[in-house]
């Protein structure tokens, strides 16, 4: 017959302990306690376990955060520790790295090291340097620096028995909330980046691009994208080409099966502005490239004429001689700015010799570096 006393105790073998959120952070809370242990510089913190979903649909999941002075406990202020629990589904070697990342957090701070920047986003060698002496190993992205950190495994080894003791408390974790689908973009707000000869910068959207060419008043050459080769590009034509450089003086027109006074409207009514066949501007006019041969600018004056031709496919503005101005001289900076410039494209950046030329873009390395050379 079997006595009570013979009976096992079932209850107490097969069930676990109930949770408690008490037992979780006493466990976080052990884990950085442990790391202070071993590096007293890390400051004292106030950690807690919250949301780290994202709050965009394009955004990443947040681990855990490092927050300066967030906390008043009577005269003194305390930094805040996020762990978020989403993370809490993950390996207690990875919940106590996060730790020990957001540890590092923390070092920088006490020691006023500037360890990231846009907005905390981007980890910086000073992070890295830091986490390395915490314990870490840490890889470089394109996007987040020197975020992603592994513990080493001497580190592992003498936090071996933290480590266990934070996994037995790592009985629960947060779902991630969800969106739906992310709009998709209708516009494009990159535009375009383009630079003039000085060189100076614009940005501009795409549109306002194609409209047509952009003159820097200070060289007086047309911004373009920096990969474009300047020499070959051709300016889109809308209605009525744009063709600043066309010279009166040294085109010839093609044979017309037209005759060429269709284009004789010197008052504007038919083309908007006095419109001349080709050779036959009044004096008092002259193309861009005219004025430059005469060391003068437009100096701000708008389109007064224009040259017509090629039924009307070929079009050269006319200014007014009159009210142009004299050329600017470059000063002494911006010739140096230009020279600088110049000489920037003709170093390679593989080989770093300044070569008599400026490295092809399509290669991005000098004809010496490149392997098979350039057809």
């Amino acid at each position: 017959m079997t006595t009570l006393a013979e009976i096992p105790n079932l209850t107490r073998t097969c069930q676990e302990p109930a949770f408690t959120s008490a037992g979780l952070v006493a466990a976080l809370e052990a884990a950085w306690d442990a790391i202070r242990a071993r590096h007293p510089e890390v400051p004292a913190v106030v950690l807690i376990v919250g949301s780290g979903s994202p709050t965009k649909p394009n955004s990443n999941m947040k681990w855990g955060h490092f927050a300066s002075l967030r906390w008043q406990s009577g005269e003194q202020r305390l930094p805040e520790v996020l762990v978020s629990g989403e993370g809490l589904s993950r390996t207690p070697v990875e919940v106590f790295t996060t730790l020990t990342h957001e540890a590092t957090h923390g070092l920088a701070d006490a020691r006023g090291i500037e360890d990231t920047s846009r907005q905390g986003r981007w980890h910086n060698k000073k992070f890295a340097k830091l986490a390395a002496e915490l314990g870490m190993a840490t890889d470089k992205t394109d996007k987040f620096g020197y975020s992603a950190c592994t513990l080493t495994e001497d580190t592992q080894r003498a936090y071996a028995p933290v480590i266990t003791n934070l996994g037995k408390a790592l009985r629960v974790f947060r779902h991630p909330e969800t969106f739906g689908e992310a709009k998709k973009r209708t516009n494009n707000n990159n535009g375009v980046s383009a630079e003039c000869v000085c060189p100076r910068k614009i940005r501009l959207s795409v549109t306002a691009f194609d409209e047509g060419p952009i003159v820097c008043g200070v060289c007086e050459a047309a911004f373009l994208p920096e990969d474009v080769d300047r020499d070959s590009y051709e300016f889109p034509t809308f209605g009525q080409p744009c063709t600043h450089g066309d010279d009166q003086a040294d085109v010839t027109p093609a044979d017309d099966s037209e005759d060429p006074m269709v284009f004789y409207d010197p008052t504007g009514e038919r083309f908007g502005i006095p419109t001349f066949p080709f050779k036959l501007a009044p004096d008092g006019y002259a193309t861009l490239r005219q004025l430059h041969a005469r060391n003068l600018r437009p100096g701000g004056q708008s389109v007064a004429a224009q040259l017509m031709w090629r039924r009307g496919k070929r079009v050269a503005f006319l200014y007014r001689i009159d009210l142009a101005l004299p050329k600017r001289t470059a000063t002494a900076a911006q010739l140096a700015a230009l020279d600088k410039a110049n000489r920037a494209k003709r170093v390679c950046p593989a080989c770093l010799q300044l070569k008599p030329y400026q490295i092809p873009r399509r290669t991005g390395a000098c004809l010496d570096c490149t392997p098979g050379g350039v057809s």
